[in-house]
């Protein structure tokens, strides 16, 4: 029996460019930075300036598929996601980028790495807080996307005010309710459309997002490091307060990047990229100059 392959269909991605004040780079210079599941470009935009400062290097800030600003569709795993990245590499002509990802943008710029072998499109590799291992779906994100839901469902609640302490039962963290809420759109005229009428809607396909971490397509990991490696320069972060990359995970890290450094950044938790930019780009620029 004849099996056929079935493309996938890239999409354009939203996208800010950070540009550096030096007019002397060039295009084989630039970093493209992903975010993490329920995020947006805007994530990382304090670490993307501190890296176009400190690098003088053009950063590509992108919307992954069904976040942001980027088209919805019912396709969502990592090769689509890398797949997205390839096309915006091709599309923008940039040279051999350097991919940097958070959470799930680091395993969609892990997946871009090992199917990139002969390094044609990835130079370098930074991933903050992810590892190339299949790990149990994350419980914690499935409990947002429920919160996030309830007040897109409930016209009780009006406010931004009023959706933050909706949030605060469960989430005492402000940061990480403000990072939830932008996953949220308020209606217009100001409290919705009437009395019964949620106030709230969707910004982003999130019972679609929480059904696919369910089935593991945000912490699964399909590749083999017997048949996929990438051997270009890759850097780690992680932080000290986070078990995302946990100690029994570094030997298989280096399986697949054999050319792997390995940061802490101490007092940090998962959102290590946002908690301390002034760190992460200090350590990726010593990870950059040092190759």
């Amino acid at each position: 029996m004849r099996v056929t392959r079935r493309l996938l269909q890239s999409v354009k991605l939203s996208y800010d460019l950070l540009s550096p004040t030096c007019r002397s780079h060039d295009a084989k210079q630039s970093v493209v930075i992903m975010h993490g599941f329920l995020g947006n470009k805007n994530n990382n935009r304090t670490l993307g300036r501190k890296l176009v400062e400190a690098l003088q290097r053009p950063v590509y800030l992108v919307d992954m598929r069904n976040h942001g600003s980027s088209p919805r569709t019912a396709e969502f795993n990592y090769k689509a996601m890398s797949e997205d990245i390839f096309q915006f590499i091709r599309d923008h002509r940039l040279e051999k980028p350097l991919l940097l990802g958070h959470s799930m943008g680091a395993k969609v710029g892990m997946t871009c790495a090992l199917g990139d072998p002969k390094h044609k499109l990835v130079s370098q590799l930074v991933c903050i807080e992810n590892v190339p291992v299949c790990t149990q779906p994350n419980g914690k994100f499935a409990e947002y996307i429920t919160w996030l839901l309830r007040i897109t469902q409930q016209s009780k609640i009006k406010t931004l005010a009023q959706a933050d302490a909706y949030l605060a039962q469960f989430e005492s963290d402000e940061k990480i309710r403000q990072f939830l809420l932008s996953s949220t759109l308020q209606r217009r005229p100001p409290g919705g459309q009437g009395p019964t009428t949620p106030a709230f809607e969707p910004k982003i396909p999130l019972a679609q997002l929480r059904e696919s971490l369910l089935r593991g397509e945000v912490s699964g990991w399909t590749h083999d490091p017997r048949r996929e490696r990438f051997t270009g320069p890759t850097l780690f972060i992680r932080g000290t307060l986070s078990e995302y990359i946990a100690d029994e995970y570094i030997p298989t890290i280096g399986l697949f990047f054999p050319r792997f450094q390995l940061e802490d950044v101490k007092g940090a938790g998962h959102f290590v990229n946002a908690e301390q930019p002034d760190t992460c780009a200090e350590l990726i620029k010593r990870f950059v100059e040092s190759d």
